[in-house]
């Protein structure tokens, strides 16, 4: 089923760059915790962000976090996912790690919350992840396997498989169906973060 109004990230791309202080606005709103975004523009921004100026996603460096809580080093691997959120407020890896070291009665585990939650359903509302028509567009490979674990509790994926469309990029996954995702394919739209593409 292809959605109506379907957000366009090349569209966002345009957007973004003729219109940067407005990108940004949306983007501090989301930092912000604004409850009045719509997931439309939570999807907007964390897209837009992606194109903005100076942006570069290292990520999280799950090696060194990984030694750090593995040496019970939880002070300095907090300080590390929340200094990488901070950087990037749309990085689900970081908030993930942060919902899963801070005790929930925190601030912290509270921002990060309303973040990833908020984010995921933001990215599953740009498609159904059904074919092309209707990939859900990330902005990282992170985020494809985030929204597959997290949001529709696909444990058993495999075969991934680029696809160039003309300018646009896609990711295809065989997975084994579940309740909340009933198909044995998952599409997402790539083009934001691919330098495969032409």
């Amino acid at each position: 089923m292809e959605h109506k109004n379907r957000i366009d990230c090349l569209e966002i791309e345009a957007w973004t760059a003729t219109n940067p202080h407005e990108a940004k606005a949306l983007a501090r709103r989301f930092e912000e915790l604004d409850s009045t975004l719509s997931l439309e523009e939570i999807a907007k921004a964390y897209i837009g962000h992606a194109y903005a100026d100076g942006y570069c996603d290292m990520g999280l460096d799950r090696m060194q976090l990984d030694q750090m809580m593995t040496n019970g080093d939880m002070e300095n691997a907090l300080r590390l996912a929340w200094n990488t959120s901070c950087d990037n407020p749309f990085n689900l890896d970081a908030l993930d790690v942060l919902l899963r070291i801070v005790p929930e009665e925190h601030e912290i585990w509270k921002v990060a919350a309303w973040r990833f939650s908020r984010l995921l359903k933001a990215i599953a509302s740009t498609g159904d992840g059904t074919s092309i028509l209707s990939a859900f567009i990330v902005t990282s490979t992170r985020d494809e396997f985030m929204l597959m674990k997290s949001m529709f509790e696909l444990q058993n994926v495999t075969d991934r498989h680029l696809i160039v469309s003309g300018t646009r990029s896609f990711d295809k996954y065989v997975v084994t169906p579940t309740h909340e995702y009933p198909h044995n394919e998952i599409f997402f739209e790539i083009t934001p973060f691919n330098t495969e593409a032409p």
